[in-house]
């Protein structure tokens, strides 16, 4: 499925007609919108929702309402035609065969606001697909699994609170597999045998039955209104105060409050850096006091080592020098007795003579040094130490400027670390909403555990219910055609149940897979968790690391825990097999820098082929927006006007932002 455009006309904040283009680039999945909070962003993933499922839809603004007040007030306060609409363009494939379907839901303010639903399928009007839209878009996109699709910050939140993910992984397998028909139809069958065990009731034993219906009854009541007051109280109290304090949490981080908490360690790094830096300077100084001096002195050193082995060159020419006179004087004394040629006796004594003066030369060098060897094994000590001071030199004033830049940089830090005055406030908030909130979620905890408590009495009251009912059964001996139907009304019963928890746990185990497959592309740790676990009944999930060790929500930091809940939502889309578009309004908000990156590099890109993805000027942004920038098809910037209260989109993203995205 891919959504091709969305129009809106005065639908919420978006005043008059606007269409807005979706159909992905190839190989560039995400669609991304900038706006400012307030600014439309939820508005318009309320209008997705509300166009594919209609009073089905699940949307951020209606609560309690009822669809056709709900329609009304969707309807743009300024609008003067008072008629809204919602239009979606979407392409859908089955058995290879490409389907264009346009779908519009349009509706006028009157006292009861009704609104028309038109599909349009290959550009042809289908009124078949109109009257049985509701029916049909379940085969596309259920509504009961639709959450797993279209979702928000605070949803990843909740699937990552473990006080909350259990029922919600237990409503979206029961709704992935289908089990919400079988458990309806198990409720269904409990009610049919109990109206058929109490046909032949006398009055005494029909009283009996009435009290315990009737305290059934009140005990369900109960349940359902600590529900609904545990829901008001998420949604008006915990959800905002988690807000305020993201925000103050923000703000804090903004002014340098990580720095601020972390003060002591800058002071003890800028302390040791300090000493270190001392410690150097000293090994330099001593070296000065020390044989250091002597480098000034090393091209002196040089100059008389290479003068010396010149004077020993010219000492060892004049020894061969006079050796060869004699030679020659011998050799010139034997040829003149004995040779008569003169001839050759002239050319032999020039050869000599010539063979002699290369020496000459040599050892016309004038003596100055005329070292002695202890003298020279001095010389040669003293430029070997030379040679040593300068290694030992560069390595400590490489070390120095090593120290140095540490110093600076330690000292940086501590110049940034604000002062107590300006985040004392800050902090005061800070504390008093994370007071707040701890109130609240144990007041929210103890909803959780008094609902569980219900439900266990309920199952108690239920089952002596059928106790009671069962016992008089057996002793009236009801006929055989009724003891019939309810035996094999029991045996279906059961049979669905057991139908249940096998169709559960032979596809949790793929789900499991699938989620830890995910949290682990999420994580690039897959030595982190190398198991992931879901209870078949309780539906809690466990973490299971290096060496079979089981690890704590507890254990897990912040970030890991929200980027388990993304992993269990892309692990739940996977496992329903449908290929859809992905929306995500505000998604960052509840992550800190460096799992922001995780999010962004490693899920966003491969959530779907097509993401539509919702953004403030705090999130998708600076180094997020370049990391994702070579898969943004494209970009849209919701602009709120304030005086006229209308939304305009327009082409391009954040001004100071989307030059290089564009």
């Amino acid at each position: 499925m891919i959504l091709d455009d969305i129009t809106l006309t005065n639908f919420g904040l978006y005043a008059g007609r606007q269409s807005i283009a979706l159909t992905p680039p190839l190989g560039k999945p995400i669609t991304l919108f900038g706006g400012l909070n307030g600014g439309g962003k939820t508005t318009l993933l309320d209008a997705i929702q509300l166009c594919l499922f209609g009073p089905r839809a699940k949307t951020s603004g209606r609560g309690k309402l009822r669809y056709s007040e709900y329609l009304s007030r969707c309807i743009h306060d300024k609008a003067e035609s008072q008629t809204a609409s919602v239009q979606i363009n979407f392409r859908h494939t089955v058995a290879g065969k490409e389907d264009r379907y346009v779908l519009r839901r349009t509706w006028r303010r009157a006292t009861k606001c009704a609104e028309e639903l038109h599909v349009l399928k290959n550009d042809r009007l289908a009124p078949t697909l109109s009257e049985n839209w509701a029916t049909y878009v379940e085969e596309l996109l259920p509504a009961n699994i639709a959450h797993l699709f279209l979702f928000d910050g605070e949803q990843i939140e909740r699937y990552a609170s473990p006080s909350d993910s259990a029922s919600l992984i237990g409503n979206a397998i029961h709704n992935l597999l289908g089990l919400d028909v079988v458990d309806q139809l198990t409720t269904d069958i409990s009610v049919y045998e109990r109206r058929r065990r109490r046909e032949p009731l006398d009055n005494t034993t029909r009283a009996k039955v009435e009290h315990a219906e009737g305290e059934l009854r009140a005990l369900r009541v109960r349940i359902e209104q600590i529900k609904q007051d545990r829901a008001s109280l998420k949604t008006h109290q915990i959800d905002r105060r988690r807000r305020e304090k993201m925000a103050v949490d923000e703000k804090f981080r903004k002014i340098g409050g990580a720095l601020f908490e972390q003060r002591q360690a800058v002071e003890d790094n800028l302390s040791d850096a300090r000493a270190e830096f001392r410690r150097s300077s000293e090994t330099l100084q001593e070296l000065a006091r020390g044989p250091l001096p002597l480098l000034l002195l090393r091209h002196l050193l040089d100059s008389a080592a290479k003068r010396d082995r010149d004077e020993v060159e010219a000492h060892r020419a004049r020894q061969m020098h006079d050796l060869l006179a004699d030679r020659d004087d011998a050799t010139l004394t034997y040829l003149r007795d004995h040779l008569t040629d003169e001839a050759t006796y002239d050319r032999l004594r020039d050869f000599l003579k010539a063979d002699r003066s290369r020496y000459q030369m040599e050892a016309s060098r004038q003596t100055i040094l005329d070292l002695t060897q202890e003298m020279r094994d001095a010389l040669s000590l003293f430029r070997n130490q030379c040679s040593d001071l300068v290694t030992v030199l560069e390595e400590g004033v490489s070390r120095h400027d090593e120290v140095k830049m540490m110093v600076e940089h330690a000292q940086s830090t501590h110049d940034s670390i604000p002062a107590t005055d300006v985040v004392s406030n800050i902090v005061d908030k800070r504390d008093a909403l994370r007071a707040g909130l701890a109130r609240l979620e144990s007041e929210d905890n103890a909803m959780v555990q008094e609902i569980e408590r219900l439900q266990r009495e309920e199952q108690r009251q239920m089952q002596a219910l059928m106790n009671l009912l069962e016992a008089d059964h057996k002793e009236r001996k009801l006929e055989d055609d009724r003891e019939r139907v309810l035996r094999s009304a029991g045996d279906v019963r059961r049979t669905l149940r057991a139908f249940r928890d096998a169709v559960i746990k032979r596809h949790v185990s793929r789900i499991e897979q699938l989620v830890l497959e995910s949290y682990q592309h999420l994580l690039r740790k897959t030595t982190l968790v190398t198991r992931i676990t879901i209870d078949p009944e309780a539906f809690s999930v466990t973490l299971v690391g290096r060496g079979n060790q089981v690890i704590r929500a507890e254990e897990l930091s912040a970030g890991e825990r929200q980027l388990l809940g993304i992993a269990l939502l892309w692990g739940l889309a996977k496992a329903s097999g449908r290929p859809l578009p992905i929306a995500i309004d505000t998604p960052l908000g509840r992550l800190d820098t460096g799992h922001r990156r995780h999010f962004v590099d490693r899920y966003l890109p491969f959530a779907s082929h097509q993401t539509l993805l919702f953004s403030t000027d705090e999130e998708i942004v600076g180094e997020y927006l370049q990391r994702l920038n070579p898969w943004i098809g494209r970009t849209y910037h919701l602009s709120y006007n304030d005086s006229d209260g209308r939304t305009t989109v327009t082409s391009g993203y954040f001004a100071d932002e989307a030059r290089g995205s564009d």
